[in-house]
């Protein structure tokens, strides 16, 4: 019986949409719906559709008609002018109400859940935190970190010429995690050193995976309906009881990160109000004590500083972590770039340990860093809407079904639109005929014209901030080396990109053979 009222919400909510979304996005190139009901909605988001993506470079072009709901139409696109001007026009193109709703359910209302004045409000309280002078001094509290990764990998690796079998993912998760612990709540939730069983470390690692799971994503785009019936209360009773088990399983995930990081906010704050902690340099802290101090009108309810916590650990924990492991795996395969990278960085660390400034001097680990995140972007696509009737420009001429050329898209208001982050960084009309390869050393002279010209959104914005990467990847190549596992490995398309052992498995795992290196004498021979 809830499935069936479900199921009428979102045909009520398809066929609303898509009376109001009929547009010249008609006449564009696309492929046909895959059925009636999910249009390409499940071709898009399918776990093992990478061919589908590529189909759609190859046959399509780079603006796209797709089929969404009931057929309403979409936007798919990485023409870099078009993105250019959905991604600034923050006030034309704003992310959909459902993703915004939806998060608001399940992390509170931070950073990742409010829009307008309230989004303004907190973006203006988060940027100092964002700033070159904090994550100089975050650099430190991420040596930490990585100095006990590096003892329990040891601890794991024996010494000697054999390699031993690691899951690095598991390694880069739990590192993640206790980073932005550390980093952006003050707070640690792994030893590293030990095994240690937690609900709520369970609760992290468990949440993206679910959340961006494609039916979990087409029944978060019915939140703007459903939020609508009955109390609060009522929906999550619904909720906990729903059909569909990754539904339910959220739900217990969503509960078990707000009851922690209840308890976490009210420690810190109490602390805080107490005299201590004064000086305390994590993100949450530092809100805190900039709310106490801040206007009226500026102030932020206690509600939105304790959704700023599941926001930062959700926007940090599986890109960071599936980034890293990204790179491992990529220097695995290519061991003269492994051995060239753990140069540079050993060359860098003859005199100690580095710190801000140096691990920014560092041109290859850069350049790995970026290619990694350019050919292999955790997120392959992202969301927008149309918030009113709109131009959009492109960078060059389409031709339509009808044979006519296209020089600007006329967006309906509502209009779904859908950023193909993988497809721009991997079109060749930018990056060249090599831009499906992994070539660090592209990053190490002038990119091709056409990708500065572009200013593409994605590749730069991608790796802002990504100190914490750089740091576990520089010390990681110093003291082990990669290389590939008999374990085989599959990387399934989701809103995070995640690596599996076969197509069929739902378990996030990445194996390589690892062996330590005991001296730089020895590593600069690896």
């Amino acid at each position: 019986m809830i499935l069936y009222a479900v199921l009428l919400c979102v045909a009520f909510f398809a066929w609303k949409t898509q009376r109001t979304a009929r547009s010249s996005l008609d006449k564009l190139p696309g492929p046909p719906a895959g059925s009636f009901f999910a249009g390409n909605a499940l071709e898009m988001m399918d776990r093992n559709g990478w061919g589908f993506h590529e189909r759609l470079m190859r046959t399509y072009g780079s603006v796209i008609r797709l089929h969404w709901l009931f057929g309403a139409p979409a936007l798919y696109t990485y023409d870099p002018l078009a993105l250019q001007h959905i991604v600034k026009d923050i006030a034309t193109y704003e992310e959909p109400s459902w993703y915004i709703q939806s998060n608001s359910i399940m992390l509170g209302p931070g950073i990742l859940s409010v829009e307008g004045v309230t989004h303004r409000k907190q973006r203006k309280m988060l940027t100092p935190v964002f700033s070159a002078k904090h994550l100089r001094g975050a650099v430190s509290v991420f040596y930490q970190v990585v100095d006990k990764l590096v003892d329990a990998i040891s601890a794991r690796v024996p010494a000697g010429p054999q390699a031993t079998d690691v899951d690095v993912l598991n390694w880069m998760g739990r590192a993640a995690l206790e980073l932005i612990g550390q980093s952006g709540i003050g707070y640690s939730f792994d030893p590293l050193t030990e095994d240690v069983p937690d609900a709520y470390t369970d609760a992290v690692k468990s949440f993206a995976p679910i959340a961006t799971s494609p039916h979990v994503v087409m029944l978060r785009q019915m939140v703007p309906v459903l939020k609508h019936v009955g109390p609060a209360w009522l929906r999550h009773w619904v909720l906990q009881r729903f059909p569909l088990a990754s539904v339910r399983r959220l739900t217990k995930i969503s509960d078990t990160l707000h009851e922690r990081s209840l308890e976490i906010f009210r420690a810190k704050k109490a602390a805080i109000e107490a005299g201590g902690d004064a000086d305390a340099p994590d993100i949450m802290s530092i809100l805190v004590r900039a709310n106490m101090t801040a206007s009226e009108e500026d102030r932020l309810p206690e509600d939105q500083l304790l959704g700023q916590m599941s926001s930062i650990i959700f926007a940090a924990m599986d890109t960071t972590s599936n980034s890293m492991a990204r790179i491992l795996y990529l220097l695995a395969e290519h061991p003269e770039v492994q051995t060239k990278l753990r140069r540079e960085v050993l060359d860098a660390k003859a005199h100690g340990q580095m710190d801000y400034d140096q691990l920014h001097a560092l041109p290859y680990l850069d350049a790995v860093c970026r290619e990694t995140l350019r050919i292999a972007p955790a997120g392959v696509q992202t969301f927008r809407s149309a918030a009113k009737d709109t131009v959009l420009p492109l960078s060059q001429p389409v031709r339509a079904t009808d044979g006519t050329l296209i020089s600007e898209l006329t967006i309906p208001k509502g209009t779904n639109i859908f950023l193909a982050i993988w497809a721009c960084n991997r079109t060749e009309e930018l990056w060249g005929p090599d831009a499906h390869e992994w070539k660090p050393e592209r990053w190490l002279k002038p990119l091709p014209a056409a990708v500065e010209s572009a200013a593409i959104p994605g590749v730069y914005s991608n790796f802002a901030n990504s100190e914490d990467i750089e740091v576990v990847i520089s010390e990681l190549v110093a003291n082990f080396s990669f290389e590939p596992s008999d374990t085989p490995v599959v990387w399934n398309l989701s809103g995070i990109t995640y690596p599996s052992v076969s197509k069929e498995s739902t378990k996030a795992e990445l194996w390589l053979r690892v062996r330590r290196l005991e001296d730089g004498v020895q590593a600069m021979h690896q």
